[in-house]
C-alpha cells in the first residue's frame, strides 16, 4: 500500500540515512549537502502519496478523515519543503561560512525543530491512514468503510 510504502521511506531516512551520513561523512556540511535532495525526493514523494491516497479513499467511498488527512499530510510536505526548507537554506550558508551569529543558530535551531515537528506528524499520520485503509479493508462497509 502507497502509506506503508511512504512510511517505510521516512522511517529509513530518520533512523537509517540521515543519523549515517553525519556519522561517517566528513563534516555537517558535505552531511547536510547529501542530506538535503534526499529529504526533498521524501518530501515530493509525500505529496504525490498523499494526494494518492486520498484519490484512492475517494474512489473507494472511504470516510471523509480517509480522504482529507492525506491532503492535510501532502499540504504539510509542501509547507515543509517550500517554506521551511526553503527558510533553512537561506540560513544555513551564513552559519556554516563563519559569518554565524548567535542569532542565526537559534533561527536554524528553530526551523530545524519545527521541520523535524512536522516530518514525525506526517509520519504519525501516514500511519494513521494506512491503518485507517487496512481497517476499511477488513471490517468492509460499515463503521469505518
Amino acid at each position: 500500500m502507497i502509506a506503508n510504502g511512504w512510511l517505510g521511506a521516512m522511517l529509513l531516512f530518520a533512523f537509517v540515512v540521515a543519523p549515517t551520513a553525519f556519522r561517517v561523512l566528513p563534516g555537517a556540511e558535505v552531511a547536510g549537502q547529501m542530506i538535503g535532495p534526499v529529504l526533498r525526493a521524501i518530501h515530493l514523494i509525500g505529496i504525490a502519496a498523499g494526494l494518492s491516497l486520498a484519490m484512492l479513499a475517494w474512489g473507494l467511498g472511504r470516510r471523509r478523515w480517509l480522504i482529507l488527512l492525506p491532503l492535510l499530510l501532502a499540504a504539510a510536505c509542501v509547507f515543509s519543503e517550500f517554506v521551511v526548507t526553503a527558510r533553512i537554506a537561506q540560513v544555513l550558508p551564513h552559519e556554516l561560512g563563519g559569518a554565524g551569529t548567535e542569532e542565526g543558530a537559534a533561527r536554524f535551531a528553530a526551523l530545524h525543530r519545527l521541520s523535524m515537528l512536522i516530518y514525525t506528524a506526517v509520519g504519525l499520520g501516514a500511519a494513521a491512514v494506512g491503518a485507517g485503509h487496512v481497517h476499511a479493508d477488513r471490517s468492509g462497509p460499515g463503521r469505518w468503510g
